[in-house]
């Protein structure tokens, strides 16, 4: 019993780092991980639903290609426009997404008009795509929520609510700088996700 109060008073909610992996000169971040693992189980999953729905499951495979390469790019393009001062004085920096500085709502954009495009394409409903895909894009969006947790960013206020996270010195933002925890933001969101996929899947199995 001891032993476990210990445990809970040194536990201290705190990124690990960055990087999942270095090996030299490669490396592997958290985040490009948790975006390719919510990639490939939200292909899975929409392949399931549209098994369901008497989709072939292939199709779904083929817009997950389609929103990928859209979307990787219009994820950084969007993050780069809202940080332009910064890139204006580094424009060879534009493309350096290896570096970080992706924004879901320009991939959801992105992903929007490949969409539009392939269901105009391959002359299925834009609607019933829509339908079969909505569940896992709103998955992936809380399981790359956690890509903030690893670079210790998109964090909220100060406080010291027990699920209070650590933000290490040179993470904080300016006139911030003399506190240590801030409410995980991330988590919220990425809890709020969860229950609408929930909800979403509900609905799907309701029909």
């Amino acid at each position: 019993m001891l032993f476990t109060v210990n445990a809970l008073i040194a536990f201290q909610f705190t990124s690990p780092g960055p990087l999942l992996l270095e090996w030299g000169p490669f490396s592997i971040r958290w985040y490009g991980f948790l975006i390719a693992s919510a990639v490939l189980i939200g292909v899975t999953i929409a392949q399931s639903l549209a098994s369901r729905r008497g989709v072939n499951p292939d199709l779904l495979s083929d817009l997950a290609l389609w929103l990928v390469i859209a979307s990787i790019p219009s994820a950084r393009l969007y993050y780069v426009a809202f940080q332009w001062p910064e890139y204006a004085q580094h424009p060879d920096q534009i493309i350096a997404i290896w570096k970080g500085g992706i924004a879901i709502h320009g991939a959801v954009l992105g992903g929007l008009v490949a969409s539009l495009l392939f269901a105009r394409i391959r002359r299925v409903p834009f609607w019933q795509l829509a339908d079969l895909v909505a569940p896992s894009l709103i998955l992936g969006q809380a399981i790359g929520r956690w890509g903030n947790f690893f670079n210790s960013e998109a964090f909220g206020r100060p406080t010291d609510l027990p699920w209070k996270l650590y933000i290490p010195l040179e993470r904080r933002p300016p006139g911030y700088e003399g506190f240590e925890y801030f409410h995980p933001t991330f988590l919220y969101e990425s809890l709020w996700d969860l229950m609408v996929f929930s909800i979403l899947i509900a609905l799907f199995f309701g029909d």
